[in-house]
């Protein structure tokens, strides 16, 4: 008895909702589908933009957004579409949602490569990449969680890859080596101010560039008692800063990061000889001892190498 009440009430209720429902959609040969009235496209590019713009000026930007874009998907080849593309993006930043603006704009970048918006498109998702270098949370489903850096990253290099020698180029690469830095990636930070010196040497961040290869070279270096192939590249890096600048402003840091690079150089020898000091092994420590002395002297690691040696001279004379 239940179940029969229940059939008859729904089909009431089906019945009573049909033709309020049928009245909202219209058959079109054309396509072959269904569509309501309330979604369609206008009947031209210039009515559906003028219907976006509408929206966007009474800043209802969900709206205008939903609006734009559907111009893109039914006149995608009208000269308005790229024009609508850089609006939709314009509509997510009112809203705040950066992620999807800077995707608006990427698309608007990719398809219509000719549009008079590009400059501004590659601007604008420079600067949104800037947000999220400076802590913009990455969103998911539409809810703000955590700031990423790499996310940053991301971005920036989108903007060099769109155009690897335009005017936002070289401040990428830059910020790139920013961000790594940030994450306390030093090899790859390194990797993209070289990139920045090799790619841009007339850029007005070159200078500061090189001088950062040679920062995160230093700070990518190992502890004395490991490998110190990467101190060598570091110093190498700083003689270069150096050699290309000798008038830089930097001149004084670098310096000193040189000299503090030579001091963890001439201790990775000490402590190797330390370790045949210890097995008596004294011809082969004063090698190490010696040669301290000889390419480090003026490291505090040179006076307890030579207070060695003077050690080990006494020892031989018994």
């Amino acid at each position: 008895m239940r179940k029969y009440i229940f059939a008859v009430t729904a089909a009431a209720l089906f019945l009573s909702t049909a033709p309020s429902l049928h009245a909202y959609w219209i058959w079109t040969p054309q396509t072959g589908t269904w569509i309501n009235p309330k979604w369609a496209v206008k009947d031209t590019p210039q009515e559906q933009f003028d219907w976006a713009m509408k929206f966007f000026k009474a800043k209802d930007y969900k709206k205008a957004v939903e609006e734009f874009l559907r111009l893109v998907r039914f006149y995608p080849q009208a000269e308005l579409a790229a024009e609508s593309q850089y609006y939709a993006g314009q509509a997510y930043e009112a809203l705040e949602e950066y992620e999807q603006a800077f995707y608006a704009y990427q698309k608007g970048i990719e398809t219509y490569p000719f549009s008079k918006r590009l400059d501004e498109m590659t601007e604008r998702e420079y600067q949104i990449a800037g947000k999220f270098y400076a802590g913009e949370k990455v969103r998911l489903w539409g809810i703000p969680t955590f700031p990423s850096v790499y996310k940053a990253i991301e971005m920036y290099q989108k903007v060099v890859d769109n155009a690897p020698y335009g005017k936002y180029a070289d401040q990428s690469l830059f910020k790139i080596g920013e961000c790594y830095k940030k994450a306390r990636d030093y090899q790859q930070a390194r990797l993209a101010f070289q990139k920045l010196v090799d790619e841009h040497p007339e850029s007005k961040l070159s200078e500061e560039a090189n001088f950062q290869v040679g920062l995160c070279a230093s700070q990518a270096s190992l502890k004395p008692s490991y490998d110190q192939s990467v101190t060598d590249e570091a110093l190498r890096s700083i003689e270069d800063f150096a050699k290309r600048h000798p008038e830089s402003k930097l001149t004084g840091e670098a310096d000193k990061m040189h000299q503090s690079l030579r001091e963890k150089k001439a201790e990775s020898d000490y402590t190797i000889a330390e370790f045949y000091w210890k097995q008596k092994w004294y011809d082969s420590a004063g090698e190490y001892y010696k040669n301290i002395v000889t390419n480090f002297p003026e490291t505090e690691t040179a006076k307890k190498a030579e207070e060695r040696l003077k050690i080990i001279e006494r020892k031989q004379k018994k």
